[in-house]
């Protein structure tokens, strides 16, 4: 996997962690071989499809990662995803800007540059059984089943259970252990992106979450 030119950030990742169960593991300068923080994103998303559960009615003949606004991170997912498969459906990236391409789409990469722009785009994903991916400071609340986000110089990211639930989405137990931050379901909880509620109680879209922090045992 090639690296990022110089000036972007890198974190520093075993060349076998990427491909195995350490790519979920906190990222860290200390260790060995460097990786762009896109190389390391990338890796995430298709670990991430090891640990989540799709209802039925999401299977298709493969198994799709889509990107808008991260062209590094669909480069690197290029480079990655040629031979890989997620429960037998080969794993394939797509780069999408319109709620239109959404079909057939498992995961849904929506990067920082793009957040803004992407909220039609996020409103529609939410109305489907998407894991919704973002890298930006309001990602769970503009939508995001999963945020990155930077802690003490490494890439971690955080968990909104009550936007996996919406989107029918299952998280393996072994993922939230390793998340630096989770939010917790409480009764009634729903969530909004950005002004587009998934579901609209009658006084209005409000957030209702808990949150957990979650460290790694050494």
């Amino acid at each position: 996997m090639a690296l990022a030119s110089s000036g972007r950030k890198y974190f520093s990742l075993t060349r076998g962690a990427l491909l195995l169960a350490g790519a979920l593991a906190c990222t860290s300068f200390a260790q060995a071989a460097q990786f762009s923080v896109d190389a390391v994103k990338a890796a995430y998303l298709f670990r991430f499809a090891q640990y989540v559960e799709w209802p039925p009615q999401a299977a298709g003949t493969a198994f799709v990662i889509a990107v808008s606004g991260a062209e590094d991170v669909a480069v690197h997912l290029e480079r990655l995803l040629p031979g890989m498969s997620v429960n037998g459906h080969r794993a394939e990236v797509r780069r999408i800007t319109r709620s239109q391409e959404l079909e057939g789409v498992h995961i849904l990469f929506v990067g920082a540059n793009a957040f803004s722009r992407t909220r039609a785009l996020r409103a529609r994903a939410i109305e489907r059984p998407i894991l919704i991916v973002t890298d930006h400071k309001d990602g769970l609340d503009g939508g995001g089943v999963i945020n990155f986000i930077e802690v003490d110089r490494n890439l971690r990211f955080e968990i909104s259970l009550n936007a996996a639930d919406r989107s029918g989405l299952k998280i393996n137990s072994a993922l939230l252990s390793v998340a630096a931050r989770v939010e917790r379901r409480l009764q009634g909880a729903f969530n909004c992106a950005d002004g587009y509620p998934y579901r609209q109680p009658p006084g209005g879209c409000h957030r209702r979450m808990a949150s957990a922090k979650m460290t790694r045992g050494r």
